[in-house]
């Protein structure tokens, strides 16, 4: 029996196959040069960790150019799937907001807010305070409380002492209103000061679930008010943001930052079946060319 029928198609298999092998694990193995002396081992490293910075620009460099480009992740931000699941995530939440018993002042708390928010109120009405008595004063609030005054005065008093009355206001006017308008700038500070406080404490102790009725009743189309919100700022600023992030850098930089075992064990998975394709097909053609080998 010529036995050569069997093993050289069988020889040129083995062949075939740790041929390719090889050649794969050569893709990325060894990590580091290999030297004998001074002298550097062809074929080390490997091709990958040689070629890993030009590999990673060019990979970044796809990602960023062809497949999240701006007009990609808009047209995905902006797709029906994110809009169901954004609308469902908000109806869900003020769902949830409309039964709960929680006040504002207790929820501020629970999410570290309290303390951050009280002080943004302390320093709010101080100002609000100050420019509402600014705007009291610059309207002319003092000369319509005097001219109103004078009227009411002309109208339900007796003739004679309601002529001698508005000739002595009509002479004390301006004295009448810089009193009145220091007394808005000295006092009304603080009145209007502690009427914010009041309604700031009113507000803190009202539940949630006030909050989100009230609102829900006054906006019953909340969902796609918030959505064409969502939709304009994507429009607008999503460009800019995307410019500002570079993705392509990112790929780059993260690709780069891989340890060479890691970089290997990510793309073995990725493409672990066509690997393990090519490594059969070596094995296969060298089966064959066993057979030919015999033929001819």
């Amino acid at each position: 029996m010529n036995y050569e029928i069997i093993t050289a198609p069988l020889i040129g298999a083995a062949i075939g196959t740790i041929t390719n092998g090889i050649a794969i694990k050569m893709l990325f193995r060894p990590f580091n040069p290999v030297y004998i002396g001074k002298f550097k081992l062809p074929f080390t490293p490997g091709l990958i960790p040689k070629e890993k910075p030009r590999i990673a620009k060019a990979i970044a460099k796809v990602v960023g150019t062809n497949l999240l480009d701006n007009e990609t992740i808009k047209k995905t931000l902006l797709s029906d799937e994110i809009k169901n699941k954004l609308m469902s995530s908000i109806e869900k939440k003020v769902s949830e907001l409309s039964e709960s018993e929680q006040t504002l002042n207790e929820f501020l708390e629970v999410k570290n807010l309290l303390e951050p928010v009280d002080e943004k109120e302390s320093t709010l009405k101080v100002t609000l305070a100050e420019n509402i008595a600014k705007k009291l004063v610059s309207s002319g609030v003092a000369a319509t409380l005097i001219d109103f005054a004078s009227e009411e005065l002309t109208k339900n008093a007796n003739p004679m002492i309601a002529g001698i009355a508005s000739k002595a206001i009509s002479s004390a006017r301006d004295t009448i209103i810089n009193k009145i308008n220091e007394l808005i700038t000295e006092k009304s500070p603080s009145i209007i000061s502690d009427l914010i406080d009041g309604e700031y404490k009113k507000l803190k102790n009202k539940t949630l679930s006030e909050y989100t009725n009230l609102l829900t009743s006054k906006f019953p189309d909340y969902p796609e008010k918030i959505w064409n919100i969502y939709t304009k700022f994507i429009e607008t600023q999503l460009s800019r943001i995307l410019n500002g992030v570079n993705i392509t850098s990112i790929v780059e930089q993260k690709i780069n930052e891989f340890e060479l075992p890691e970089l290997e064990r990510l793309i073995m998975e990725i493409a672990s079946k066509e690997l393990h394709a090519l490594i059969a097909l070596g094995g296969l053609l060298g089966l064959l060319m066993g057979f030919f080998n015999l033929l001819f």
